[in-house]
């Protein structure tokens, strides 16, 4: 294969309908519908292809070890990979250090994809991949992330890098897409599908709903798109993909992923009375976006105490530095007076000196004037030095 310098089609991907793609570092790969298939090609370092081994592959090729899954989304790092089936599982592989995997023991080079068990536990909707760490977003607005560097967010001090992590400071956020780089993370937060959030995972909860009919525009939306696709709270129909009506599909069907109204009930319709009684969802109601804000309000309130009581601490801490600042430039001042005080003594005790010694010089001088008058003219010693002048300590 030789480079390319304009647009070209991808010859072994013809006829295929593909619905997603992703880049890395040095790899590429497409999920295919309605299969839901994974392909990838290009540089196969670190296994990082999922074909089971570290050999390049210049073609598209099926990912044979997520055969039987259903795949909606996949995100590529520089030598990494994850995808996210339908179900909200999470697969990774490639480069040891940022595949999730570490809760289970050490871990290693993944060359086929090996599923992240510490989120078995939570449906995720996205995941994104940057050098070395990886994050998701869960329907209720979380995100989970993990990596061999401190990039990935995490505030506490205890959290095991490669260890799938909920982000503390980002609960209640209501996020709905983030994005991996280098060395940081980008999260979305939207508030206008906060409704709708509550009403698919109530829907999630009773085992119904892949996709989302809106009201205004009639949309189709596949198990890991639905986030995006909810802009109206008030959607009145679920179906399957794939269906262009609810009559399409078999009763059974519909009771495992419709919501009708309770219009279609009404209207005696039997087939749709059938799949109301098995599968039929309250619609969206104003109590249950009030429980969703009032549970966002309760997180906002608790951080809000929080911070009151560091204020708090900080003013007293204030006080107290207040306090003691006083005391020492009172201190201040008294050492200056002291010292003002100590100057004007030495002051003092040099000029009584100075007129002390002058006195004893003056009167030594008359002595030696009288005495020399007896004694017929012989000098005597003088204080004074050879420039006449006597000494002074001032």
């Amino acid at each position: 294969e030789t480079d390319r310098h304009l647009p070209t089609p991808v010859e072994a991907l013809s006829g295929l309908h593909v619905s997603c793609v992703a880049c890395g570092g040095h790899h590429s790969a497409t999920i295919t519908e309605p299969s839901g298939h994974l392909m990838t090609w290009g540089g196969g370092a670190f296994g990082k292809l999922g074909h089971g081994n570290r050999l390049p592959q210049t073609a598209p090729k099926l990912v044979a070890g997520l055969q039987g899954k259903r795949l909606v989304s996949v995100s590529l790092g520089p030598h990494h990979s994850a995808a996210l089936t339908h179900k909200g599982e999470v697969y990774t592989w490639g480069q040891s250090g940022r595949l999730g995997h570490a809760s289970q023991g050490a871990e290693v080079d993944e060359m086929l994809p090996r599923q992240v068990a510490a989120l078995a536990g939570v449906f995720v909707v996205q995941v994104s991949c940057g050098h070395s760490h990886c994050a998701v977003v869960t329907e209720t607005g979380d995100v989970w992330a993990w990596g061999a560097s401190r990039a990935f967010g995490h505030t506490e001090p205890t959290a095991v890098p490669n260890v799938p992590t909920m982000i503390k400071v980002l609960s209640g956020k209501a996020i709905v897409q983030v994005a991996c780089a280098v060395t940081h993370s980008i999260a979305l937060s939207d508030y206008r599908r906060l409704a709708g959030k509550a009403a698919l995972a109530a829907a999630r909860s009773t085992g119904t709903t892949t996709a989302i009919k809106d009201r205004a525009s009639p949309l189709v939306v596949t198990g890991g798109g639905w986030p995006d696709a909810l802009e109206d709270p008030n959607a009145l129909h679920v179906k399957k993909p794939g269906m262009d009506s609810a009559e399409g599909a078999s009763g059974e069907e519909r009771g495992a992923g419709t919501l009708l109204t309770d219009h279609d009930v009404a209207e005696g319709n039997p087939e749709k009375g059938h799949t109301a009684g098995k599968g039929m969802l309250p619609m969206p109601s104003t109590e249950r976006e009030v429980a969703f804000l009032s549970n966002d309000l309760k997180t906002y309130q608790e951080l809000a105490l929080r911070l009151a009581k560091q204020l708090q601490e900080t003013k007293t801490k204030l006080e107290a530095l207040q306090n003691e600042n006083s005391f020492l430039k009172s201190e201040l001042e008294v050492m200056h007076q002291c010292s003002n005080d100590a100057d004007e003594r030495l002051d003092t005790l040099r000029r009584r000196f100075n007129e002390r010694l002058k006195e004893l010089e003056r009167r030594y001088a008359e002595k030696a004037v009288a005495a020399l008058g007896e004694a017929g003219g012989v000098p005597l010693p003088s204080l004074a030095g050879e420039d006449g002048h006597t000494g002074d300590l001032g």
